[in-house]
């Protein structure tokens, strides 16, 4: 018996519960400490007022929940009143509607104050009248869950069989649970039954398949001593090498993919155990990473400022062995070569821009010192005084030169040049030399020792205006 306390702090409870919203909670408190009242002789009169002053409360409640619920009902009587002036052409459509009908009755007694009993009764006599028209389907209906039944009833003796016929020699585990997944899923298909064959199939479908599940269960336990062994194994990994002990751990990965299942639920378990017990592993290759991380930062500093050659960098890269093919490797290896190409690219520049100027040279206006020029060529363009000059032969070579860089020469040069494209193609017939450089070399000499800087005029800067265009198509081949 609950003591007069006890039933002011249940009454407090349930005002509070009132404030919240929480209105069914509410009113079974209320309607517990009732029944606790009733059965109590003598109650004080302040307790008493309190819970007269509740239950008023829970009861204003129900006459709202009425007035809201009271007009859908109605609704609903409206609804199965219509069904039965009006049937439905088919009775399994009628005896769906009739169902949705109910299920929301239901629903409002379950949300709401129960229906008044002149309503319920209203309700229930138009219900049964609904009814009436659909027992040919609930013959059609009973038929079926019959033969559902007999279907079940196969499936049970084809369990039987499965264990007469393997229990000797059983499967692996996977071919069981998918054996046994295979039968619930045509178990499924056979449904509804009648409720008098609902219990005894069930209990007969549960006792076919007892030896299978033993024999799942003890394949699995096996599993689980074996998964267990692993992760004692990794508990002993203890190597001075971090590398070598993570080599250790995937090895025993391995072994653990080849094991098999020790069922859903022990194997997330068994799998959380194994990878933590590696963690310290992976903690210390994480810590290499991020020492790594930080020198190679360092390195993208000095790639920013240039303070290093592209060399250096990828010498002190390739020493970031725990930053073997990251992204982030990757990344600074693009861009060293990026990099080491822009310089090339500026060397490129710088060396042609030297031969382009060679003609000043020739004519003493430039300094030769610095310059990127093959000294036999430099050569050829400085000593020139004792040269004859030789205009024939600078139109021949300035020809040669468009040709090898695929450039078009005067209309009037035409002859001369038909002539020099059959010369390179005898020349390449009889496999003369294919050495681009080599042959640019020949050919500035040439064209240098056929100037006198005392001789030329407008008409040779024309023809070294046209050998420069011819330099800048042939700059990665020159000397």
């Amino acid at each position: 018996m609950e003591t007069s306390k006890d039933l002011f702090n249940y009454i407090d409870e349930a005002e509070k519960l009132f404030d919240e919203g929480s209105i069914k909670k509410a009113q079974k408190i209320i309607r517990d400490v009732n029944n606790q009242i009733n059965k109590s002789k003598k109650i004080p009169n302040k307790l008493r007022h309190k819970f007269n002053a509740a239950l008023a409360k829970s009861r204003y409640y129900d006459d709202v929940s009425s007035f809201a619920a009271n007009p859908k009902r109605n609704e609903l009587i409206d609804a199965i009143k219509e069904i039965v002036n009006n049937p439905l052409d088919s009775p399994k459509k009628q005896a769906n509607h009739i169902h949705e009908i109910q299920a929301k009755w239901q629903l409002l007694d379950l949300s709401s104050r129960p229906a008044g009993r002149e309503q319920w009764q209203k309700f229930n006599e138009l219900t049964n009248k609904a009814w009436e028209p659909c027992k040919e389907f609930f013959d059609e209906l009973k038929e079926r869950k019959v033969q559902n039944a007999n279907q079940r009833k196969k499936l049970i003796n084809d369990i039987n069989q499965f264990v007469e016929e393997n229990s000797n020699n059983w499967p692996d585990a996977r071919n069981l649970i998918n054996f046994i997944n295979s039968i619930f899923k045509k178990w499924k298909d056979y449904a509804p039954v009648l409720d008098k064959d609902l219990k005894p199939l069930r209990n007969a479908y549960y006792d076919a398949k007892k030896p299978i599940s033993k024999e799942i269960e003890r394949q699995e336990n096996v599993v689980i001593k074996a998964k267990e062994s692993l992760i004692a194994k990794v508990d002993l990994i203890n190597d001075e090498e971090n590398d070598v002990c993570i080599k250790k751990f995937n090895d025993l990965k391995k072994e653990w993919k080849l094991a098999g299942s020790a069922g859903r639920k022990n194997d997330n378990k068994l799998w959380d155990k194994f990878n933590k017990s590696a963690d310290r592993f992976f903690s210390a290759k994480k810590e290499d990473v991020e020492k790594d991380l930080k020198i190679l930062n360092l390195l993208k500093k000095d790639l920013k400022e240039k303070s290093k050659t592209p060399s250096e960098l990828l010498t002190e890269g390739n020493k970031l062995i725990h930053l073997n093919k990251s992204k982030e490797m990757h990344a600074f290896i693009k861009d060293v070569k990026g990099y080491e190409n822009s310089i090339k690219n500026q060397s490129k520049i710088e060396k042609l821009d030297s031969y382009k100027n060679l003609y000043e040279i020739f004519l003493g206006k430039e300094k030769s010192d610095g310059t990127n020029i093959s000294k036999k060529i430099l050569k050829s363009a400085i000593e020139t005084k004792d040269n004859k000059f030789d205009k024939d032969k600078i139109s021949y070579v300035t020809i040669k030169l468009e040709i090898m860089a695929n450039l078009e020469s005067l209309k009037k040069d035409s002859a001369l040049r038909q002539k020099i494209q059959f010369e390179m193609l005898a020349d390449k017939f009889n496999k003369g030399s294919n050495d681009n450089s080599a042959k640019l070399e020949i050919l500035l000499i040439e064209f240098f020792n056929s100037l006198n800087n005392n001789e030329v005029g407008a008409s040779e800067k024309k023809l070294w205006t046209r050998i420069s265009k011819a330099l800048d198509a042939l700059s990665s081949e020159l000397p």
